[in-house]
């Protein structure tokens, strides 16, 4: 499948979400999977993880290095991740979101969040989006984004949340319907 790019600027900064795999920083992965923020997960084998990001569509989320441009373009450094583990056609497991803590609250998960929506709203016969997750705000946060709703509470606190197609792009409706004229 071919990648996709998405970017945005704001904060006289330079933002990109792409799904290329060549953009994708190991050791940020590696490091954001032993933050705290990211308890469900771990670092794991440099094999293993090149499996597990082979295996997956991952969208990276990078901010434009200051540094010079190179003449192949812009540089940019990693800050983010998502993974959605998925067949490309109907099925979709969110998983692995994470910025990097000097670069929340910027409104960058919400089009991190936005990016993947687009990702599995395209799938052609798409009956199910599934995640795992254990805050009150990111329950809110879902139903918000993507128009997920909880499935099933699991006993070590986790929720189950599911959207279908119809879920997620009546969110975007919502959200047309409600600007100002």
């Amino acid at each position: 499948m071919a990648s996709r790019d998405w970017y945005r600027s704001f904060a006289d900064k330079k933002y990109l979400i792409s799904t290329s795999r060549t953009l994708l920083s190991h050791d940020f992965i590696q490091t954001a999977f032993e933050d705290a923020a990211m308890y469900w997960a771990k670092a794991m084998s440099p094999s293993s993880l090149r499996l597990m990001l082979d295996n997956s569509c991952t969208l990276g989320l990078y901010i434009q290095d200051k540094r010079e441009d190179s003449e192949s373009g812009p540089a940019f450094t990693q800050i983010g991740i998502a993974r959605i583990i998925t067949d490309y056609v109907t099925f979709a497991y969110l998983t692995d979101v994470y910025i990097q803590a000097d670069c929340r609250d910027l409104g960058l998960g919400k089009w991190l969040i936005a990016c993947c929506k687009e990702m599995v709203e395209d799938m052609p016969e798409l009956r199910r989006v599934l995640l795992l997750t254990g805050s009150e705000q990111a329950k809110r946060f879902y139903k918000e984004q993507l128009g997920m709703n909880v499935v099933e509470q699991c006993a070590d606190g986790l929720v189950v949340m599911s959207g279908r197609k119809a879920d997620l792009q009546a969110v975007g409706r919502k959200e047309k319907t409600s600007d100002p004229v």
